[in-house]
Formats: C-alpha cells, structure tokens, sequence
C-alpha cells in the first residue's frame, strides 16, 4: 500500500472528525469534554444528537486558586448544540476529592442559560488541587463539564476594625475601616460586613461586602433612623469562609418629630348603634420624622370632633392616649352612636403643637328603609308566552333611612309565580357608589293564562318612619309604616287571596290588624304587598319588598282597534266579527274586562283618498289585554296603488299596555281599493302579519254598518 494515499489530508481529517464523534457519543450519556481549565475559560461537554435534542456545557471559575479568604465564582452556561440557552434546567455541582465546598448544591439556569454558584474550600486550611464538576440532565440523559483548581491556606487575622466618628447624628454617616494581616496578592480575601440596623431596615452599608488583597478595606454605613428603634449601632465584620469575626457598636441619635399623618378609617363607613352592622372602625395615624420615616414610641392624644349620639372612642372614652407601634403607627377605635354624621379624628402629639385630622370616615343608618327599597326591571313585556329561556333582569336599589347606601353584601331575596330567578343576590356598590343587586330572570313553566307575572323581592331592613323632632330614632307617637307579610299578589291588586296567593315564609308571627298610616307617604300600594292581620302596633324592624308585574307577550299579535271600531266599518248583513272581551286588570280579585274591536276583521269604505290608520299592537293572549313584545317590529305594505308607511310605534317599547301605531296610506288617481297587510315581527324572528282592507266607495248593496 502507498504510504503517500494511505492517510491523505482528507481522508486524515475524517478520521479525527469519526473519532471526535465517537468519543462525544460516548461522553453524552454522562461524560464531559475535554478542554484548558484556566482563568476566563472553561471545559465543555456535549453528547450525540441533532441540533436541538443535545446538551453542551461550559464551566468558567473567576479564579483557579481558591482560598477561605477568596472563593471564587463558578458559572456553568448550558446551550443547546445549536448554540441555543437551555433555560429552566437544574445544574448539579460537585468536586472529584471533596476539597471543594458549595453555596448550593444545585442551581437554575436563568435566561440566558447561565447558573452561579459560589465555590469555598470544604476546610480553611485545606491545601492541594481537585477537579469541579457540573452536571445537567436534559432530556432524559446526563451532560457534565469540568474543571480544575488549586486551594491554599488562610492564614489572615483582623487587625483592627474602627470608625471615624464615636457617635452618630440621626441620618449621618460613618466611615468604617478593617485592617487585617496575612494576606498577600496572591492570597486574597473577602470581607463581609452586617448591621443590627440595616437587618431592621434602617440603614445602609457600601459597599456590604468586597476583597483586598492589600490587608485594608473601607466600608460606609448611612443610617436610616435607626436610633428610633435602638441607641446604639452594632457592626460585625467577618472574613469569608472562616470563623473570623470582629465587631463594633457606635451609639446613633434618634430623629425628631417632624409631622402626624392621617393614613386611614377602615371600614370607611360604620352603623348605627343596634344595627346590627358593623359598628366601629379603626382610624389610623402615623408620627413621621423629617425623613418621611415612622417613629415609635411617640405619645398621641385622640379625640373624636363630635360626640352626638353617644359616640365613643375604644369602647367608653372620649379622648385617649396612646404610644406609636415599631411603624410609628397609632390606631384608635370609634364606636358609632345612635345618629348618623361624618366624624373626624384629631391626633395631636403630646406636649407640641403638631396635630392633624382624620378624613373619609362616616356613620349611616345602614339598613334599608322600605321608602328608600325599589326594584325595576330590564323589560316589562318579553317574548315568553310561548318560548322558554327568555331573560329578564330585575335590579333593586336598596337605601337606608337617610338614602345613602346600604353596606356591600346587603342579602337580596327574590320569588317570582312563574319564570325562573336567582334566589339571594348581595347588594355592591357601584363605580358610582350605589348599593344596587341585579338578579337574573329566564321565562319558564309556569306560565299564568293572562301571561302576567309577578316577581316580589324583599330584604330585612326596618320599617320606614316620620322623624318629626329630627333625632334620627322613632320616637312613641312618630307615624310609620305598618308592614305585615309578604305575599305573591298574583293578581297584581294588593288585594290577598289566601286560595290563589302565595304566603312568603318569612312570617313575624304578629297578628295585629295592618292599620294605614296617617301620612300619604307612607301608604301602602301593590308595589309592597302586605298580608292583612299580620302586622304589630309597634315600629322595627321589618321584611322590606317590592313587587313588579312581568308580561310574558306571546309571539304572535292581535292588532286592535280599540274598544270601538271606525265608523265606516261594513260587512255582508250578519258577518261583522264579535269583539273578544279581554281582561284589563283585576280589582279586589275579580277580572275586569272590556271588548275591543279586531284590526283587519271588517272592510272599511267610504274612506278619504288618504288618511291615517290607528292601531293598536296587542298580543294574542287568549284572556288579557297585553302589548306584543318589547321589541316587535312592525312594517306595512299595500297592494298596487295605494301607498303606506308606519308613523309611529315601532320598534315596540317595554310596557305593560299595548301601545298605539300609525299607518299612513295614500291612493293614486287611478286606485279606489286596496289592501293594507301590517307585519309585527317578535324578536324571536316569528313574523305575523294581518290584512285591512280599504275603499274610497260606499260599501256594496247588502253590506251592513259594523259599528253598534
């Protein structure tokens, strides 16, 4: 064989190139790569793989000589082989002969793929060298480079630790200075310095820690109102990896009084005494020094700005003393009274003139008031006659005697007879800060025959009252509203009907005859349902409620007339269609009723070349007069030659009557007759559409006048 062709340039450098692979596919599963272990370099290991499936390592130490006095840093980088970071993998550490101590034991790589740990000799005095070693795991097979360094012996003793002042101004500054022996340029050492002032918070070190290879080190300490909390500063310096430490206390000056700050009232609203609410708040103040920072200890007199009503602070006083908390806080409980007023704290620093107010806090009556409790509802007539699932919103305001709000989680009951609502909704205040409750309401079984519904909701509240002398509590003889209890007026008549309306089983157990009040504020109305024989003599409290009136509209129409029909109405002798008698509305539970006259049912003749038709849009509710759906679009259109336009009335509003609507039409010179067909279109999309016909001629011989 030619020696000369026997290992070529090419064929030289694909056997290397097999051989270094080999080697990696070997090493990947738990071996590292080989590499120079000096200073600002480091090993790499990698495995076998694609570009992205593959870890690669380098290891970097800060310096290969380590010593107690001077640990170096070991950062390990994990890429990918397309040189992508590896983030979120854990990185273990270890040393071959366990000269080597670590920070930790293992590390995250962050996000540039890069995990620090810091790397002390396992002994001070520990001589000799040891291999570091990093380890990764990443996709189910181990990764690891590695490293060499040298350790040496600490040998460094604390000469001195002073400052240059023996005492410190509250916020001034001391410079601080360690001199130690045995250290060397070959030899560093690293310096930490802790504070019992800077551990509270209140002070600082610059730099807290450093290394010298000189055997002189500087540090600042800044305080930060430390000798508010302590009279003295005490500063430890130790030298790292050993036990040597050397302390030092300087006495520190506490700050002086500079403000009082109001900081807060919580809750910011409380209740009248006997509520049942919550009745006291915690006003919080604050003693600060010119630096903003709180100051303990201070001594602080509270009192309230008004004492009406038996208002108290912590249970019985009307002023108090008190000391400020470690945050210079102080915190004083108000206790409401029996009348409701804003209430400013006043928190004066004992002996000085510095004082200020509180704000925001204020004291309401807190439960509803049945004058100041209203439900409406997001539409009166909704498609649901026919159709189940249809919503409905119904949103109480709910106010106290005085009409302010009544506190967040008020407890909303509501009942319907028909139709599915949510039962307890929690009063919130608003962006606006009203105490408002929505509950939510879908049409389903059952469905009354007249599609009227009645939804009662109601909350424990007391009683409303005529306040004559202005002292905010009932007085004997006051007028007020007798409530008894509440029933599901299905009717709608505020009139009970033990066989067809529900009782609501919140009953006071009071028997006594529901006498009306003497002021016509206070009368009662079908809003506020009361059973009769069911109230006391007494004011209290009290289930407030209101009740409303729901139409469930079929999908369909039945447009009207009214009670009577045109006067030009005609059909053949004998042919005029009956009115239908429908339901008005109910008194004392009996059904009122009237007839009304169908749109559509006769021709009209006679009529002017152009005028208007008005209507009504009634649905078609078997027994009651009802409006078709809120909603409902009505159009028209006429046969060729006579021209027409809706007015007015569509689209159809929220109403619990139907509303009116107006047809304009116009004949041309060559039409006498036509035919107007009127559409109303549910916001289900059912289209219903009825017919009219019109005539500028007199009726034809045997047609007779429609309306007797």
């Amino acid at each position: 064989m030619n020696g000369k062709n026997w290992l070529g340039k090419g064929k030289l450098s694909a056997w290397l190139g097999l051989g270094m692979a080999l080697l990696l596919t070997a090493c990947g599963g738990g071996g590292g790569g080989a590499g120079d272990p000096v200073l600002g370099g480091g090993n790499t290991g990698t495995g076998s793989g694609t570009s992205t499936d593959t870890a690669v390592l380098s290891v970097l130490l800060s310096s290969t000589t380590v010593s107690a006095g001077a640990p170096a840093t070991l950062s390990v980088q994990v890429k990918n082989k397309a040189g992508s970071p590896l983030v979120g993998q854990v990185v273990k550490f270890s040393t071959d002969a366990g000269l080597g101590a670590f920070s930790a034991p293992s590390a995250l790589t962050d996000a540039n793929g890069q995990a620090t740990v810091i790397l002390s000799p396992a002994q001070s005095a520990s001589t000799g060298a040891d291999m570091v070693k990093a380890t990764v795991n990443y996709l189910a097979k181990d990764y690891s480079a590695s490293t060499g360094f040298q350790l040496t012996a600490t040998n460094v003793a604390i000469a001195s630790f002073t400052s240059d002042v023996s005492s410190l101004s509250a916020y001034g500054q001391a410079g601080l200075t360690v001199t130690l022996t045995g250290t060397s340029s070959s030899s560093p050492v690293s310096l930490a310095l802790t504070s019992s002032c800077t551990a509270s918070g209140k002070g600082t070190i610059t730099p807290s820690s450093q290394t010298t290879s000189t055997g002189r080190a500087t540090f600042t300490f800044r305080d930060g109102g430390c000798g508010a909390v302590a009279s003295t500063e005490n500063l430890q310096i130790s030298v790292t990896g050993t036990a040597l430490t050397q302390s030092l206390s300087i006495p520190v000056n506490s700050p002086a009084v500079a403000s009082i700050g109001f900081v807060s009232a919580t809750p910011s609203n409380i209740y009248l005494r006997g509520s049942g609410l919550v009745e006291n708040a915690n006003v919080t103040f604050q003693v600060k020094d010119a630096n903003n920072n709180g100051l303990p200890e201070q001594i602080v007199v509270l009192e309230p700005s008004v004492l009406v009503g038996g208002l108290t602070l912590d249970g019985g006083s009307t002023a108090v003393t008190k000391k400020t908390d470690k945050d210079g806080n102080v915190i004083v409980r108000v206790n409401s009274g029996t009348v409701p007023t804003p209430v400013r704290i006043k928190a004066t620093l004992q002996g000085s003139n510095i004082s200020t107010v509180s704000s925001v806090l204020a004291i309401a009556v807190g439960l509803p008031s049945q004058l100041n409790f209203s439900m409406a509802q997001g539409t009166i007539n909704i498609e649901g006659y026919n159709l189940q699932g249809t919503p409905n919103t119904y949103t109480v305001i709910a106010s106290d005697r005085l009409g302010n709000p009544v506190p967040d989680g008020t407890a909303i009951n509501f009942v319907t007879e028909g139709g599915q609502i949510e039962a307890i909704k929690q009063t919130a205040l608003s962006g606006k800060g009203i105490a408002t409750a929505t509950a939510n309401f879908v049409t389903a079984s059952p469905v009354p025959v007249d599609g009227r519904v009645t939804v009662v909701t109601y909350a424990l509240g007391e009683k409303s009252f005529l306040d004559v002398n202005g002292n905010n509590v009932y007085d004997a003889g006051e007028d007020f509203q007798n409530l008894g209890d509440i029933f599901l007026d299905r009717k709608f008549d505020n009139y009970y009907q033990s066989s067809d309306d529900q009782f609501v089983s919140v009953s006071t157990g009071e028997t006594q005859a529901c006498v009306a009040a003497n002021s016509a504020l206070l009368a009662a109305d079908v809003s506020i349902p009361s059973r009769p024989n069911t109230c006391s003599k007494d004011w209290g409290r009290a289930y407030v409620r209101r009740a409303v009136q729901t139409i469930f509209s079929t999908s369909s129409a039945r447009p009207l007339w009214g009670l009577s029909r045109p006067d030009n109405a005609r059909a053949p002798n004998g042919t005029c269609v009956a009115p239908v008698s429908l339901i008005t509305h109910y008194v004392d539970d009996v059904a009122k009723s009237s007839n009304f006259m169908l749109f559509g049912a006769d021709g009209l003749y006679s009529v002017p070349g152009a005028g208007v038709l008005a209507l009504t849009a009634a649905d078609a509710n078997p027994v009651a007069y009802n409006p078709v759906s809120a909603g409902t679009v009505i159009a028209a259109k006429a046969t060729d030659g006579l021209t027409v336009a809706v007015l007015g009335g569509t689209p159809v509003p929220s109403t619990s009557t139907p509303t009116g609507v107006g047809i304009s039409y116009k004949f041309d010179e060559k039409t006498s007759a036509g035919t107007v067909a009127v559409s109303f279109t549910s916001p289900s999309g059912l289209v219903y559409s009825v017919s009219q016909y019109l005539s500028i001629n007199a009726a034809p011989a045997g047609y007779a006048s429609c309306t007797n």
